[in-house]
This record gives C-alpha cells, structure tokens and sequence, in this order.
C-alpha cells in the first residue's frame, strides 16, 4: 500500500458525481487500474465502490561496470625500469585500451611478462596488469691485435729495435709501416714471415 485507503464520497447521494486523481509517488509509476476497481471518475451508486490505481516500482538504473588498466616496465631479473602508470583508470567495461613497447638504454625488449595482460586490448571488471620484459644489452667483445716492426740486415743483425705500431689495436683498422734509411744499407726485401708493410690489425 503506497497510501492508505482514504473515503472519497462517503453516505453520498445515488447519482452524485465523484472523481479520483491518479497521484505521483517516488520511485513508482502508474500501470493501471485494479483489476475489479471502480471508475477513476464517475457517480455514486448503491454499496460501496472501491477505486484502486496500481503502480509498479521504477526499474533501477544499470550500475555501469568499471576497470581499471595499468603498466610496467622490468628487466628479466625483476628490476624496475619503469614504475606502473595507470592507463585506464575507472573507465567503462568493453572500452579499448592501449600500451606501447618503449625503450630504455642498455637494454632491449624481449617480451611480455607470463603474468602479463594484453599489450593492447579491453577493460574488464578489476584491474588489468601490462608487463614489458627487458634483457641488459651485451657488449660485443672486442677482438683486438698488435702490430710491431723491426729493421735488419741480412744476416740477422738488427738496424733497430723492435717498436710497436699498433698495440691491442681494434681488429680491422688500418696500420701502415715504413722503410728507414740506414747508412751503409739499402733496402733488399720483407722478411720470410713479414707481415704486409702495410694492411689491417
């Protein structure tokens, strides 16, 4: 009962008219008449007539479902390269949501985390998680080499002293030597296991 039977003509006269007003009450809205209700409006008559309105509860607004989408970025042995940063934050269910792969230096990108959510993808109820994994980069080792040049006669005499050209040089670079003047010498040929006079470490 949203309001309590109330007389609208009470011991009236057959015949006299009588009318009801359909009224408003939070929350509800009118359908329709009882099913053996009198007339909304009309005349009195013997007994007694029963006007009866009925109203059905106000359907409740669908509470719209949220979820929220957040990302981070770690190293393979769990070192934080970049702190979570939410994404989505509240936002509707269903709507799309991106993330990007960034980079960071002296590392490179290798995949995304077995726990991980899709990189890119919709929001659901709770809260989505977006791992990048990362691998520090390795240097390549270096190969390095020497070079070095002695000056001697031919009969194993030595016209200067062994010196170095190039010491733990880069291998690849270029190295050049030169053929020295030495009184009473002159130049006749490279030695048996010489290397080129000129060439690459």
């Amino acid at each position: 009962t949203l309001e309590a039977t109330s007389d609208v003509v009470k011991d009236g006269e057959v015949g006299s008219n009588y009318e009801t007003t359909e009224k408003t009450f939070d929350g509800y809205h009118f359908v329709r008449m009882g099913e053996f209700s009198a007339d909304a409006t009309g005349q009195v008559e013997e007994g007694t007539k029963h006007v009866v309105y009925i109203y059905a509860k106000n359907p409740e607004a669908p509470v719209e479902k949220k979820g929220n989408v957040d990302v981070k970025y770690i190293t393979k042995d769990g070192k934080v390269l970049e702190d979570v940063t939410s994404v989505k934050d509240n936002a509707p269910v269903g709507e799309d949501y991106t993330t990007e792969e960034k980079t960071f230096d002296g590392y490179h990108f290798v995949g995304m985390d077995k726990t991980s959510d899709p990189a890119t993808g919709l929001v659901a109820e709770g809260t989505k998680h977006v791992i990048y994994v990362y691998e520090k980069d390795v240097t390549p080792e270096v190969k390095k080499g020497s070079v070095d040049v002695t000056y001697v006669t031919e009969d194993g005499k030595v016209l200067e002293a062994t010196t170095d050209v190039v010491r733990d040089g880069e291998v690849g670079t270029d190295y050049t030597t030169e053929k020295k003047n030495f009184d009473g010498y002159s130049f006749s040929r490279m030695g048996e296991f010489s290397a080129d006079a000129t060439g690459q470490v």
